[in-house]
């Protein structure tokens, strides 16, 4: 199979994964919203924090480093996965003694076993990390797409049932360890000869030269992502934790979903084109314009319906979080774009920039922060969404400097998607605005004026990138 086959296959079962995740996911986490309380969330949302943490530091930027290598051997990833499994137990033991120090800091007891059992799912994790990077690497998203979709389906069935039996929060904890350990189960049936017990510290310090600056850069993300959570659970209650956690998650179903399919299908077919720059260029602007497609009419478009959906989906104990879902849209409008203009950094060799791009993000969050420790929620979201636009504006300086694609040539690239999304969603907001029927009538009077007007000006304007996915759907009859 071509390298561009591949790539199309890959395409396709990554984002057939990323939709059935997505509705399943969706689905599940609105029947858990109504079974479960904010402060739920919020409890959840702190633990999560120290999680993120760890996987950071027990991935290392290796899992990058096994992607971009062409000619990995099985001495590779047998070395690899043995320092990440040392590793997952060193972090999963420093988290199991320092619980008790952190449910003090937050005031809440129960942080002790919530961060004791959910850390198991670091050394779960750690058993598979290097067998998914092996699919990934051969662009085998089928049997990921398969995989996901089957885990999801367990974990949501048990976190159902036993949000359905009283469990809370503990619902939420052991469907993430059922899930790690389906994923875990299926892949080392799958690539049992891939692994062998083998340790060579010279290949190790060989992929942590590169994978350093990225586990650094992963950190300092970990803390740009995480530290608002920190900071709305030591000043405020679980409860506001709960509304924001709901809200960032609804955004990050769209923005997440988007970034996770372009990055773990494009980052290995990139890296076979590292050495062709005119090729690079072509496909990497391809996936800049796709990207900002889908991105921007799905984010905007849960802007406008954002008071209509919530209250449909999840009931009005929920509506707290409106506002803060409206803003979090316009933070992670552009996270996928800032993603992947990081990605090239990486796939040129640059991880040095890539680091020292994530270190200026948390150097602009640090102002939001501040926002947020005096004047409330609402400053500091208004402070992330600034330094989100001046962080995109430094990500597409580097990538000129790295394959001539300007600053210039992006903004232009993009500008047809700004004037599809505003002309179609502007009436769909003001049907909202104005409107006094029940939540669900309006929702569904907006999505699908939403879905009308899209197609008529994308018709209209003869949007590019529309045009091609309408000659990809008409060719597949």
């Amino acid at each position: 199979m071509t390298l561009k086959a591949k790539t199309i296959n890959g395409f396709k079962w990554s984002f057939i994964d990323t939709i059935f995740k997505y509705f399943l996911t969706f689905f599940i986490s609105i029947i858990l919203a109504r079974l479960l309380s904010p402060s739920d969330y919020g409890l959840i949302g702190i633990v999560g924090v120290f999680i993120a943490f760890s996987r950071v530091f027990i991935d290392g930027g290796f899992s990058d480093a096994l992607v971009r290598k062409i000619d990995c051997t099985v001495e590779d990833y047998s070395s690899v996965f043995i320092f990440n499994l040392v590793l997952a137990t060193f972090f999963y033991t420093l988290l199991y003694f320092t619980a008790p120090s952190i449910a003090r800091f937050f005031n809440e007891n129960r942080l002790i076993d919530l961060v004791r059992i959910a850390g198991i799912g670091l050394l779960i994790g750690a058993t598979s990390s290097v067998h998914s990077v092996i699919l990934k690497k051969n662009l085998n998203f089928r049997l990921l797409a398969i995989l996901g979709f089957c885990a999801t389906i367990i974990s949501g069935i048990v976190s159902v049932t036993m949000a359905f039996n009283g469990y809370g929060v503990w619902s939420l904890v052991w469907s993430g360890l059922i899930q790690s350990c389906v994923v875990a189960l299926v892949l080392w049936l799958s690539n049992k000869s891939s692994i062998k017990f083998i340790y060579k510290q010279s290949i190790v310090k060989e992929h942590f030269g590169f994978g350093s600056k990225i586990m650094f850069g992963s950190l300092i993300y970990a803390v740009y992502n995480n530290m608002y959570y920190v900071l709305i659970g030591k000043i405020y209650s679980p409860s506001l934790l709960g509304y924001y956690t709901r809200a960032d998650n609804f955004q990050k179903l769209f923005s997440d979903n988007i970034d996770i399919i372009v990055r773990q299908v494009t980052y290995p077919v990139l890296s076979q084109l590292q050495n062709n720059q005119s090729k690079l260029k072509e496909t990497y602007q391809i996936l800049i314009r796709f990207t900002a497609f889908a991105t921007f009419i799905l984010l905007m478009g849960l802007f406008v319906v954002a008071k209509p959906f919530t209250i449909t989906l999840i009931g009005e104990k929920w509506l707290p979080s409106v506002p803060f879902l409206q803003l979090l849209c316009f933070v992670g409008l552009l996270m996928p774009l800032i993603s992947i203009n990081t990605n090239i950094l990486n796939v040129k060799g640059r991880s040095d920039l890539s680091l020292k791009i994530i270190l200026i993000k948390v150097g602009l969050a640090i102002p939001a922060l501040i926002l947020g420790f005096y004047y409330g929620i609402y400053m500091m979201i208004i402070g992330a969404l600034f330094a989100v636009f001046v962080m995109y504006i430094i990500v597409m300086y580097y990538s000129r400097l790295i394959i001539n694609y300007t600053v210039g040539q992006q903004l232009k690239d993009l500008f047809p998607t700004i004037k599809l999304v505003l002309f179609s969603f502007t009436p769909v907001y003001l049907i909202g605005f104005f409107s006094e029927w029940p939540a669900i009538i309006t929702l569904c009077v907006q999505v699908i004026a939403g879905v009308l007007m899209l197609l008529l000006f994308a018709e209209l304007f003869k949007n590019r990138e529309y045009l091609l996915l309408k000659n990809m759907i008409k060719k597949s009859k």
